[in-house]
């Protein structure tokens, strides 16, 4: 009887937390937000210690974690597997759930050597579209034996009831961002910043714009190759979004060209911000074949001002950053509003 009771306890909750992922869908929720949501929710429904939602890359060959609940955000970014590797690879290959009662008994488990958890026992669910199989969730305890069937079933049952959610919400996230880079692109760009502008004005907010060049890339890559230069692009791309907030939105404006746009920032602030991604790039190393590459990059900062649109606001940040790389790049300048004559 109580373990009817307690079946009938834990499909409440599912119906909980499906009714808040739907209400975050509904309300337009960033995808990030959506799979953190399911991650918790995975972990308290099995009482696991972490649990993370893996998507397929564009290739369809390797999983990537894109959110979790448990684990630090230096373990979510390190966990990866190739399909048909480890559990989770195996689960994707087969198409089929993975209960781990003891990962010491089951030769599908690999461990990692910078893996931070202790993981005794694993519960790996596939998610599973019309079109096939798109990612896992992945829920692991420190004790053996942690997850029984109805935790299979539970896990299982909420993969099925938001996995189209999640295919939509990725999707969308695909068309908005730079396939390269991950970093908005311009139509997202052209679609965000007039409604930025306009709530900017509404609430005389300030609003500033960063332009960022990487400095001599096209000499990069005609050392390097081009390979070597769309690695280092990615990377200067993970290293800045390291330096901003979460509401500030970073784009690839063009080419080796990244775009910043900072709500509620003043000139002086996003000078500060400018100046901490710079210092970011120049002291850091990419590691290339048996190369430890280096690059730098010029800025320009521009401020709104009433009466300003989309397209001044863009030209002034342009002009800033011409006057940062006439000025010997590796630095960052601003838009200064000529004086009237008086």
């Amino acid at each position: 009887m109580s373990t009817t009771t307690d079946s009938k306890g834990q499909y409440k909750r599912v119906f909980t937390v499906l009714f808040q992922l739907t209400k975050k869908v509904n309300e337009g929720g960033a995808l990030s937000d959506l799979l953190r949501m399911v991650a918790q929710a995975a972990t308290e429904l099995t009482d696991a210690d972490s649990c993370s939602i893996m998507l397929l890359d564009d290739s369809g060959r390797e999983l990537l974690s894109k959110a979790s609940h448990g684990l630090s955000p230096e373990e979510e970014a390190r966990i990866s597997f190739q399909v048909g590797r480890g559990v989770a690879g195996w689960v994707v290959e087969h198409g089929s759930p993975a209960l781990v009662a003891d990962i010491s008994q089951d030769p599908r488990f690999e461990a990692r050597e910078e893996q931070e958890i202790t993981i005794r026992s694993l519960l790996t669910v596939p998610l599973v579209t019309k079109e096939g199989i798109i990612g896992v969730i992945n829920a692991t305890s420190a004790r053996v034996g942690a997850f029984q069937v109805e935790h299979e079933e539970l896990l299982t049952y909420l993969g099925a009831s938001i996995v189209k959610d999640i295919e939509n919400a990725r999707l969308y996230c695909l068309s908005i961002t730079d396939s390269l880079t991950r970093a908005y692109n311009r139509q997202y760009l052209f679609q965000h910043l007039p409604q930025e502008i306009e709530r900017a004005r509404r609430y005389q907010s300030p609003l500033s714009l960063i332009l960022a060049d990487i400095d001599l890339f096209k000499r990069f890559n005609d050392t390097y190759g081009h390979l070597a230069g769309d690695f280092v692009l990615k990377e200067v791309v993970r290293l800045s979004k390291r330096q901003i907030r979460e509401i500030d939105m970073l784009v690839r404006y063009g080419g080796e060209e990244l775009l910043f746009v900072l709500p509620n920032t003043p000139l002086q602030g996003a000078v500060i911000t400018a100046e901490r991604v710079r210092q970011a790039i120049e002291g850091a190393e990419f590691p290339w074949s048996d190369k430890r590459l280096r690059v730098t990059v010029s800025m320009g900062v521009a401020e709104f001002h009433e009466g300003g649109t989309d397209e001044l606001l863009l030209q002034q940040a342009d002009q800033a950053l011409y006057l940062a790389k006439s000025e010997g790049r590796n630095c960052v300048r601003t838009f200064e509003k000529p004086q009237a004559n008086g």
